[in-house]
This record gives C-alpha cells, structure tokens and sequence, in this order.
C-alpha cells in the first residue's frame, strides 16, 4: 500500500474490528505531526481486554493497486506489531473480500477483478526508490 511518498508494508486487514488504527510511530515515520491529528478521542478495547484512549483521527489518502482510498484512522500510542490496521468499515467501503489464510484482498474497481497480496517478495517493493515504512 502507498501513502503518499512512502509504500507501507505489514498492514493488518481484520474484518472484526470496527476502526481503522494507525499507531502514533507510523505517523511520525510517514512525516505527520500531531497537529494533524483532529480532536475525536474514543475509548476502545485493546486485543488484550484493557481500555485505552485513542489521541485523535486523521484522514489518509492510501493507494492500494490501481485506486485510492481516503481512509479514517483512530491514532494510538501503543507498540504494535503491525503499521496499520484496516477494519470492517473500511472493507465494507471498499467492496473488499479480504484473505488472512492467503494474505490477500480483492475487490472490484473500473468493472475489473483487482487482487492485491501480501507478499514482501513482489517486485515493486525491492527495486524502489520511495521509503518503505
């Protein structure tokens, strides 16, 4: 996934969670201060069953195969193992049938059957010249 001049890799697609999430450190990284996140803080149930609070939204304009999505993020300041995390909301939106088993998504755009892998080996991501987060 690309966003704006950065490609982004290890993003979890998990059709049970009901926000999109994109962790404080992953901002920093793709050049966003806190300035830009807005003010909507929301108290959420971490993986582990404790609360914690989100710092705010921010909207991101992301690139996944040949379309570009504006994407609404909670922001959190929590270590993850992943650098965004894509929920039910966004799958809906996107018309995507997501494939933890296959590491893959698909969902149609233009009338055309468009399928995007998870695989760190594709080509796109060892001959670049934009940073990967």
């Amino acid at each position: 996934m690309q966003c704006e001049n950065y490609f982004i890799t290890r993003i979890l697609i998990d059709g049970g969670s009901s926000i999109n999430i994109c962790p404080l450190v992953t901002l920093k990284k793709l050049g966003k201060g806190l300035y830009e996140i807005k003010d909507g803080a929301i108290n959420m149930k971490a993986f582990n069953g404790s609360q914690i609070s989100t710092i705010g939204e921010i909207v991101l304009c992301l690139q996944m195969g040949p379309t570009w999505f504006d994407v609404d993020f909670q922001v959190i300041d929590v270590p993850a193992t992943y650098n965004m995390l894509l929920g039910w909301l966004w799958i809906q939106a996107a018309g995507a049938v997501a494939s933890p088993m296959h590491q893959a998504e698909k969902f149609e755009w233009n009338h055309q059957e468009v399928i995007i892998y998870g695989d760190c080996s594709n080509p796109i991501y060892s001959r670049q010249t934009i940073p990967t987060i």
